[in-house]
């Protein structure tokens, strides 16, 4: 199998295929070779954004699924993407939703080798409640943004599209700051190094792939910030990089991500960083990082500290554009 089919099947985070009711007489598309061929032969609505093409196709019809509602939410997700990157991250995109029994929207699965695709189940009973809140769609298409990357690298994608995910909802006036800061304060140190760790690019755990990638694009966030004296920001680096590689037609190495960032602020912050943390392991300060961003949990609610030393920071990433 494809080397960049194989990791987007990991990147999906579980196999499609075991969430498929057997009792649909309809295919699973859990093959990339039959997404593609139902991207490319089955009839499909196309949605513009952001100077992308969306073209979506429900897969055998999808027969159940409230297409209405699952159009709006497939604008309100590549809206919330769009407002991050400045524009939607790549020219094209296919995406197969396949409809399911249940009210659960998920698995999806992102694929780049033969044109970028996104493949998504959705559960036909899936209430307008479970559409506003679902982050899944978004996090799949901030996948589109980076160019593809080894498996070692698996860690760099994932963490990026967990951490940019909730950023993109916020700046698109999608997510209340309170819950973006939420979902790190609960769940980044699932990411710290454990006994037997190699660093990032070694060790593939779920918690490292995830909330320590994520860890690591908000130490470039808060590096770049401090070391430009808040004249340069990450969303400025990451927009640069997609727009240099085009998004994730491209296959690069994170050598090759982290030189694209940096010549975009005009300094070495994401190749320094990578350096320390790739072969390593780095225990985060996380404590201090979220003190100094003015972020606490008290009584299982996120307050802010609006006289920390990167509040500013803290306001700018969550703003809405």
């Amino acid at each position: 199998m494809d080397r960049r089919r194989v990791l987007f099947a990991l990147a999906g985070g579980l196999v499609a295929a075991a969430w498929l009711p057997r009792a649909w007489p309809q295919r699973s598309y859990a093959r990339a070779e039959d997404l593609y061929a139902a991207l490319r032969e089955q009839p499909r609505q196309s949605l513009s954004i952001g100077g992308g093409t969306l073209d979506i196709v429900f897969a055998d019809g999808a027969s159940g699924l409230d297409r209405e509602r699952t159009l709006a939410w497939i604008r309100r997700s590549a809206t919330a993407v769009t407002t991050y990157f400045g524009r939607f991250p790549v020219r094209r995109v296919g995406l197969l939703v396949i409809a399911e029994v249940g009210s659960r929207i998920g698995p999806g699965t992102t694929y780049g080798f033969d044109g970028s695709a996104i493949r998504l189940h959705v559960g036909r009973g899936a209430d307008e409640q479970a559409f506003a809140s679902d982050w899944m769609l978004v996090h799949e298409m901030t996948h589109l943004a980076l160019p593809v990357l080894g498996e070692q690298w698996a860690w760099l994608m994932e963490g990026n599209a967990t951490y940019i995910e909730p950023i993109a909802r916020a700046q698109a006036g999608q997510l209340a700051p309170e819950e973006v800061w939420r979902w790190s304060v609960e769940d980044m140190s699932k990411g710290q190094p454990a006994a037997g760790d190699r660093g990032l690019d070694h060790t593939h755990t779920w918690g490292r792939t995830y909330w320590g990638g994520a860890a690591f694009w908000l130490l470039a966030e808060v590096g770049i910030y401090r070391q430009s004296q808040g004249k340069h920001t990450l969303q400025e680096a990451l927009r640069a990089i997609n727009r240099a590689s085009g998004g994730n037609g491209a296959d690069w190495s994170a050598g090759q991500v982290m030189e694209a960032g940096d010549k975009a602020i005009g300094m070495h912050v994401l190749s320094d960083l990578y350096a320390e943390m790739k072969d390593k392991p780095v225990q985060v300060d996380l404590d201090g990082l979220f003190r100094a961003l003015g972020v606490d949990m008290r009584d299982g609610r996120i307050v802010f500290d609006d006289h920390a030393p990167l509040a500013p920071l803290r306001r700018e990433m969550t703003r809405r554009r």
